[in-house]
């Protein structure tokens, strides 16, 4: 059958990219070979408004609204004759500046493996990081296929670096315990975007208002279609701080939970509060349907909860020229 590029368009592909996405986040007998649902979601909502303008800058930022045509113009698709997508290459982070700028997301349909040499070729040509002249993507273990055409277009696989997947199974949880006069709140409940930006902040280590998410980020996300306030929970202390979080995204046709981010601030890590917000989203999620949620991560936390390592991904390198690495 045969298939075409074309660009992007956000008003009418965005939603045609996350059915795509549904549709084949299973096919590969592994949810990690295509992105699920609440990272594109939350890459157009979120991480492009905030890498375009942090802090406190009032209004719509002009820099935000950049880096989301940034990340919308990069994009490539791939239709078969009769226009249904086939496939997608796009990034993450759209500022150059950013350390993962150059890095390959390509997803994928399992009936059409002869397209990655294509997409390959497109994100080469549009994704490299013009500092380090180099262009990077992660591999499944399992994915023979990417592997080996990578392997064939010149890319070094990096051993020494690894990301793990990790899948719960949402059956028998425990109850979510927390300190005497702390609670679990929605922003359904309490919309405070600016203690809610200052909590993802300081929970990523930022201590500077500057590198907050700004004000208007946080409401892109709130804009996100799969985006609920429902499902954004934040622990509060018992003076109103906002001390943990965890936001949760539902793709009720597979049957599956995520969560994107979670967090603690600084000032009440070690205190059972990560633990007790992610299991009241994940009961949450038990309670809409779902029956298992995958990630990627290494933080303790969630095998301590009862995620299983269930993979391991590695970057594979193509450098363009002297001094690129």
């Amino acid at each position: 059958m045969t298939t075409r590029w074309r660009a992007y368009d956000p008003e009418r592909d965005f939603g045609r990219v996350r059915e795509f996405l549904v549709r084949t986040y299973l096919a590969f007998g592994t949810p990690s070979v295509n992105w699920g649902i609440e990272r594109w979601n939350y890459a157009r909502y979120f991480v492009a408004p905030m890498l375009g303008a942090a802090g406190t800058e009032p209004g719509v930022p002009p820099g935000a609204l950049r880096a989301i045509r940034m990340w919308e113009e990069m994009i490539g698709l791939w239709e078969d004759e009769r226009g249904r997508i086939v496939g997608v290459a796009n990034i993450e982070h759209p500022d150059p500046e950013h350390r993962g700028f150059g890095e390959i997301f390509l997803q994928r349909h399992p009936e059409h493996p002869e397209l990655l040499d294509e997409m390959l070729a497109y994100a080469e040509d549009r994704f490299r990081d013009p500092r380090k002249n180099r262009v990077f993507i992660f591999v499944h273990e399992t994915d023979a296929a990417l592997r080996d055409a990578v392997a064939r277009r010149g890319y070094a696989e990096k051993p020494d670096v690894a990301a793990s997947h990790l899948e719960i199974r949402l059956d028998d949880l425990p109850a979510p315990v927390l300190p005497p006069g702390f609670a679990v709140r929605t922003m359904a409940e309490e919309d405070d975007i600016d203690r809610r930006r200052e909590l993802l902040g300081r929970a990523f280590n930022h201590p500077d208002p500057a590198d907050w998410p700004s004000a208007f980020a946080y409401r892109e996300l709130q804009r996100a279609p799969d985006y609920r306030r429902e499902h954004d929970l934040v622990v509060v202390a018992p003076d109103g701080s906002y001390t943990a979080c965890c936001i949760i995204w539902h793709d009720a046709e597979n049957r599956i939970g995520h969560l994107e981010p979670v967090g603690t601030h600084p000032d009440f890590r070690r205190r059972g509060l990560a633990r007790a917000v992610v299991l009241h989203g994940l009961r949450t999620l038990a309670a809409l349907g779902a029956t298992r949620v995958p990630m990627e991560s290494d933080a303790p936390l969630y095998e301590a909860i009862g995620f299983r390592k269930v993979g391991v991904s590695r970057p594979w390198v193509k450098a363009f020229g002297p001094g690129a690495g």
